[in-house]
């Protein structure tokens, strides 16, 4: 089920906090693989997106820190539920590990993503959907056509009005939703209604809306 959602309309993020600790220790013909690494990951506030930190100090060589940043953004583009995005979401490189001739930028990139992906795993991941908000005026003596209307689509209804010429609404809505509640809302109006659409961020997945009309008359 979650292998089909579409990536421009959800995301991943995590709820807690988690600690992946991995080594990679190989023979790669005559040659050894060696790189070591400790990272933390836990949940930030809706809408702050992703942040990094490095506090592993001299652990890990500078000549390594692209690789270790490389492997970060490996693991959070391709979430560990449905291979989307994460978000609000803090990876921080606390320790590592190195050998002066068996470790390499490849070994650090790939340990790194599994050391994240670890993490992230720990940190009990949940699936987020992009919403909108929408906001609509109309005549009124489409008002009741478009209750009925919202009220059998996965919405949200925030508020609503009616005064003497116009009525109107701003309901929350899935953002994969909006084109076809606009479709349906001008096509119940004529083309008469009026039109807004703002970005909302995102909400947990599945979140049943409130589905309570609060339609209020205005003399």
């Amino acid at each position: 089920m979650t292998a089909s959602l579409n990536q421009a309309f959800h995301r991943e993020t995590v709820l807690g906090s988690g600690v992946g600790d991995e080594r990679v220790v190989r023979q790669h013909g005559s040659l050894g693989v060696y790189a070591g690494i400790r990272v933390e990951v836990r949940s930030l506030a809706r809408g702050k997106g992703t942040v990094f930190a490095w506090n592993a100090g001299a652990n890990i060589p500078a000549r390594f820190a692209t690789a270790v940043a490389q492997g970060v953004r490996d693991a959070i583009s391709t979430g560990v539920l449905a291979g989307l995005e994460l978000t609000d979401v803090l990876v921080s490189v606390e320790d590592g590990s190195y050998h002066e001739e068996d470790s390499s930028e490849a070994a650090f990139r790939e340990v790194t993503q599994r050391a994240t992906t670890a993490a992230l795993r720990q940190a009990h991941p949940t699936l987020l959907e992009a919403i909108s908000v929408c906001r609509s005026t109309f005549p009124k003596e489409y008002a009741s056509a478009i209750e009925e209307s919202l009220s059998s689509k996965d919405v949200r209804i925030e508020s609503a009005q009616s005064e003497s010429q116009t009525s109107g609404f701003i309901v929350t809505v899935p953002t994969s939703r909006v084109d076809s509640l606009l479709q349906q809302i001008l096509s119940v109006t004529h083309g008469q209604a009026k039109f807004l659409i703002e970005s909302g961020g995102f909400r947990p997945r599945p979140e049943p809306p409130d589905m309570a009309t609060v339609w209020t008359s205005v003399p």
